[in-house]
């Protein structure tokens, strides 16, 4: 009998201790949020060609805005208890380089810039997020996550925008690949949370673009400048007779036609300056010095542009007139003379000399 009795009150005891463990287990042991992609893929349909002017500023945008089809339902989420489900964006493919420093406006929020597989081209994103049916932004896409307590069936969605951004020198080249993906978030309390990769992920890519830089063909010019003496340069200052005439030319320069809401498409402006490669004597800010070694003593050269007037070195200088539309070639008719700078001394008088254009 004494037997039976401890027996009796051990399984009393022990389930009383098996109430009390029920009785603190938290609450929310019992949320559950079961969560299933209804979409797989969406492509963001950008231009099939983007011609860039070369030196066009960092930052400039190369394409309008594109938008994915706004969802609300890329998942459908079954919940119950304390659970918060929603969406969140992460860069995949051609975008996992990181952001840039450069930012790009859309409804007034600077949106991130991302490098992409091109060099000198960047992916601008941001967009949408749609937990429980109620649309949050336009956002930049570092922020690009939100979430919602709600229990029953819960649709969770958004929409990604993008837009491609100079942010460098660029190879000619394509952008193309996958951008972005889209996950299911969910947690028992708000964030931090989690991506539920098990309820599917959503991948977001673009229709390729062929980028192109625009450039016109620069040929060089080889000026003869004659045998010249004493008497040519008979005192401080540029030969009085001999003048040897030449050209700077731009050929082949493309045309193009702007593309609304940014700055490609066409070359807006051209501008050209030239630099003496081995400088300006000294005392003289537009004579350049000669290059040649032995070299003459007392001389150096001066250009002059179309009108008889100096042509300033190191100084740009804009092509009048230039068809943005068609483009086409361009001359520029120069002069340049002898200029005699203190004593001379026989011998070379051979200068180099370097064109540098401005594409923007």
């Amino acid at each position: 009998m004494e037997y039976t009795n401890r027996i009796a009150v051990l399984l009393v005891r022990s389930v009383l201790c098996w109430v009390a463990a029920l009785m603190f287990i938290p609450s929310s042991a019992w949320a559950t949020a079961n969560c299933t992609a209804n979409y797989s893929s969406f492509t963001l349909t950008l231009p099939p060609t983007v011609a860039v002017p070369r030196d066009l500023p960092n930052g400039s945008m190369l394409t309008a805005w594109s938008l994915s089809t706004s969802k609300n339902d890329y998942w459908t989420c079954i919940v119950s208890g304390n659970v918060y489900t929603g969406t969140y964006f992460e860069a995949a493919g051609i975008t996992t380089g990181g952001p840039t420093t450069y930012t790009a406006s859309y409804q007034g929020v600077s949106f991130e810039v991302y490098r992409t597989n091109l060099p000198g081209v960047g992916m601008a994103m941001g967009g949408y997020v749609i937990p429980n049916s109620l649309p949050e932004g336009p956002r930049t896409f570092s922020k690009l996550g939100r979430q919602w307590n709600m229990n029953g069936t819960v649709y969770n969605g958004g929409q990604l925008i993008v837009a491609l951004v100079k942010i460098g020198d660029i190879t000619p080249g394509t952008v193309a690949g996958t951008i972005a993906q889209a996950l299911s978030w969910q947690t028992l309390t708000p964030p931090p949370g989690g991506d539920v990769l098990s309820a599917g992920v959503i991948d977001f890519s673009m229709t390729p673009v062929v980028v192109t830089v625009l450039t016109c063909q620069t040929p060089d010019v080889t000026v003869p400048m004659g045998i010249q003496g004493p008497a040519d340069l008979p005192s401080i200052g540029p030969s009085p007779n001999k003048v040897a005439s030449f050209n700077l030319s731009l050929n082949n320069c493309p045309g193009g036609s702007p593309v609304a809401g940014t700055s490609a498409g066409q070359i807006h402006n051209i501008q050209y300056r030239i630099d003496p490669s081995s400088g300006t004597v000294s005392g003289y800010n537009n004579v350049a010095a000669l290059s040649s070694n032995p070299a003459v003593g007392g001389v150096g050269i001066q250009l002059y542009d179309s009108t008889g007037a100096v042509f300033p070195f190191a100084t740009y200088r804009t092509l009048n007139p230039f068809d943005s539309a068609n483009g086409g070639d361009y001359t520029m008719p120069m002069t340049a003379r002898y200029y005699r700078t203190g004593a001379l001394s026989a011998g070379p008088a051979n200068s180099t000399m370097t064109m540098t254009v401005l594409y923007q």
